[in-house]
C-alpha cells in the first residue's frame, strides 16, 4: 500500500505532465492560426507586372520562402486554383534568396513541389521584389485581373501548413468569372522570408 506522500507525489507527477501536455498543445494550435506580417502592394509592382505579365491575361504571384514547411500548402491551394482556373490565369512565384547565395541554397524547390506547368519562377535576392508587393511572409500573393487591376493581395491558406480550399481561393475564382467578391484581401500564413528554415522540411 503506497503512503500519502507517495500518492501526492505521483498525482502531482500526473498533474504536472497534463499540465505541460495541454500547454504545449494550446502553443501548437495558437502557432497555426498566428498570421505573418504582410502590407498591401505598393505602386512599384505596376513595373514588375508590365514586364512579367501578358496583356490582357491575369496574373498571380506569389512569394515565397523555398525551405519554409509552410510552403507545401500554399502551393497545393495554387496548383488547386490553378486548375479550377483551367488556363484563365498566369502565375509566377517570387522565390526568396538570400543576399549572400550559399552553395547549397536550393533554385527550383518551388516549381518542384508545383510541378512547374505554365508557372515562372524569379530569384529574389533578398526578398527586395517581394518588399515591393508588401510580401514579408512565404505564400503571399498578389493577384492583377485582365484589365491590369490588381484586386486581391494576402494568402491562400486558412491556416499554417493548412491543406484544403479556402475563401481567398474562391475569391480570385469569381474575379476570374467576372464577379466581384467582397474579400479582397486575407492573412498570410507562413514563415517571415527572411527567417532561417531548416532544409530538412523540404522534399
Amino acid at each position: 500500500m503506497m503512503l500519502p506522500k507517495k500518492i501526492i507525489g505521483l498525482a502531482l507527477g500526473v498533474t504536472l505532465w497534463v499540465g505541460g501536455i495541454s500547454a504545449a498543445f494550446c502553443a501548437l494550435q495558437r502557432y497555426s492560426v498566428a498570421d505573418g506580417a504582410a502590407r498591401p502592394p505598393s505602386d512599384k509592382t505596376a513595373a514588375f507586372f508590365a514586364a512579367h505579365r501578358q496583356h490582357g491575361r491575369p496574373l498571380l504571384v506569389m512569394a515565397v520562402h523555398p525551405l519554409c514547411p509552410c510552403t507545401d500548402a500554399s502551393l497545393d491551394e495554387l496548383g488547386d486554383l490553378l486548375a479550377r482556373s483551367h488556363g484563365a490565369c498566369d502565375a509566377l512565384l517570387l522565390q526568396y534568396q538570400p543576399l549572400e547565395g550559399t552553395p547549397d541554397w536550393p533554385v527550383d524547390t518551388a516549381l518542384r513541389k508545383l510541378g512547374g506547368v505554365g508557372v515562372k519562377v524569379v530569384l529574389d535576392q533578398g526578398g527586395k521584389i517581394a518588399a515591393e508587393f508588401g510580401a514579408e511572409t512565404s505564400g503571399h500573393v498578389v493577384f492583377m485581373d485582365a484589365n491590369g487591376i490588381i484586386r486581391f493581395h494576402g494568402g491562400l491558406t486558412i491556416a499554417r501548413g493548412h491543406h484544403g480550399r479556402s475563401q481567398s481561393q474562391d475569391a480570385i475564382l469569381e474575379i476570374l468569372g467576372g464577379g466581384r467578391p467582397v474579400l479582397a484581401s486575407a492573412p498570410v500564413f507562413g514563415c517571415a522570408l527572411e527567417s532561417e528554415c531548416t532544409p530538412t522540411n523540404t522534399r
